[in-house]
């Protein structure tokens, strides 16, 4: 190791020792008749040296995919051994139970129903029938543009469906929300790699757009490619630090592995289609060991903070491949198991090995505001999440405002209500009128079973009148017809 990287690894202990310092205690989360006023924030201390970023997000990996989560028909032990050497917490959710208001959550640190981001980005017809926007406001406060004004290296590596695919070809680049450059797939513009052997036409559709250069592969080696672009990147960003975003989309259906890869996996599951399914997962866990003996090569790994989560619950359909684990729901769901996923942080020397944290409380709007801490960048005006950099170092948060999502669906579709609060231990699922109002406490029954309206009726009406509320603040929401 360089003497350069050993006087950045110390800076990095002195940045941390000297965050430490500043985080106030955790706090728990309010219940229902608290007040939910934010506290407020004070500006962060600028560290001397930041560290670099690694945001791995996986598309549609439910919460029991993994083995370190309870999957038992194949092991997945580079993404657990992230876990073992840093923490996992158990209660994190993702802002939607859907891709595309997923990542805006994740970029922004805004509820994303707040931005016309309430279902995935389709073609403009579907997006009018739901109010959704067809891409993301660039003017939004996101992520890598906060971390790129404090001089750090930023770039997008793998999906992005936060506009350009199908029929809209003027949506902006990534590089217009803070990144230096990228490299994604169908649904996002400028340099991409399409897929050779899928049946749909999304390759077709954006291939058509133009908007950058384009490369074409099997589906089984798009992730080897994304990881091998990251780790360019990386070499090509020593000298400063580095944010990479990681948005790999193996989990997705349709599951199109090589005979290599499903060669490993034939057999165990119960039927061709999950023998698929956990090909391409056996496969992805392969990728990430490889990604992290590439950042151990370059020097890189012990001065770099691991985020790794999925974007929303497994697969739709009663009989499809993937785990919600002990969770009741699936994709497009806001029940647990479409929104609640295992948030792996590794980041040594700071972030404690080998813990899991049940206790906080986290969504993927606190991704943005808690990276700013740790990097003393600016927090953004507008945001709704919070700084959650203690309970990685170990203090579990035990207050938090509330927390609320939103999915757009047509009606009719048999996946619960679309909108939730979680406050406290409580969490209130209903419509926009007030119907099929659904109340659990979570923390007594994270499996969603006993509704308890009729025996909790004071929590019932003020997180019914808190939702209320909330959803009156939003864009209004379309109302497209039910299927037939």
């Amino acid at each position: 190791m360089t003497a350069q990287r050993v006087s950045r690894r110390k800076a990095i202990g002195l940045a941390a020792a000297l965050l430490a310092t500043a985080l106030g205690s955790g706090t728990a989360l309010a219940g229902p008749q608290e007040t939910t006023a934010r506290p407020a924030q004070t500006a962060p201390q600028r560290p001397p040296t930041k560290p670099n970023i690694l945001f791995v997000l996986v598309d549609d990996m439910g919460y029991g995919d993994l083995s370190i989560t309870g999957n038992r028909l194949v092991a997945t032990p580079h993404i657990d051994a992230l876990a073992r050497d840093g923490l996992m917490m158990t209660q994190f959710y993702d802002a939607s139970p859907i891709c595309s208001p997923s990542r805006a959550g994740f970029m922004t640190g805004r509820f994303p129903a707040r931005d016309r981001f309430v279902t995935f980005v389709d073609g403009r017809r579907r997006n009018a029938a739901f109010n959704q926007a067809d891409w993301l406001d660039p003017k939004l406060p996101t992520l890598p543009r906060t971390l790129q004004q404090v001089g750090y290296a930023t770039g997008q590596f793998g999906k992005w469906h936060l506009g350009g695919g199908r029929d809209i070809g003027d949506a902006p680049l990534p590089t217009a929300y803070g990144f230096d450059e990228s490299y994604v797939q169908w649904e996002g513009l400028g340099p991409r790699v399409l897929p050779t052997d899928l049946t749909n036409k999304l390759g077709e559709q954006s291939a058509a757009l133009g908007k950058g250069p384009i490369d074409w592969l099997p589906r089984a080696q798009l992730t080897a490619r994304f990881i091998d672009k990251t780790l360019d990147f990386v070499r090509r960003s020593k000298d400063k630090s580095w944010f990479a975003q990681l948005w790999l989309t193996d989990m997705h259906s349709p599951w199109v592995p090589s005979a290599e890869q499903l060669a490993a996996t034939k057999g165990k599951g119960r039927n061709p289609r999950e023998d698929n399914f956990l090909a391409v997962l056996v496969a992805m866990d392969a990728e990430i060991g490889r990604l992290v003996e590439g950042l151990r090569a370059a020097g890189e790994l012990d001065d770099t903070l691991i985020v790794f989560t999925s974007d929303n619950g497994p697969t739709i359909g009663a009989n499809a491949p993937g785990s919600a684990g002990p969770y009741r729901g699936r994709k497009a769901s806001l029940y647990e198991g479409g929104v609640r996923q295992p948030l792996i942080i590794r980041w040594p020397g700071q972030v404690p090995a080998g813990r899991r944290d049940a206790d906080s409380v986290v969504q993927a709007v606190d991704l943005l505001p808690t990276m700013a801490a740790i990097t003393g960048a600016r927090n953004p005006s507008g945001i709704d999440g919070i700084d959650v950099s203690a309970a990685w170092r170990g203090k579990p948060i035990t207050s938090r405002p509330d927390l609320y999502s939103h999915i757009a669906r047509a009606g009719g579709e048999a996946f619960g209500p679309l909108y939730a609060i979680r406050s406290g231990p409580w969490k209130l699922l209903m419509n926009v009128d007030g119907s099929a109002a659904e109340l659990y406490n979570i923390e007594q029954d994270p499996g969603e079973q006993r509704d308890r309206k009729a025996d909790s009726p004071s929590v019932f009406k003020d997180l019914s009148r808190r939702l209320a509320s909330w959803i009156a603040t939003l864009p209004p929401p379309a109302t497209p017809r039910p299927r037939r």
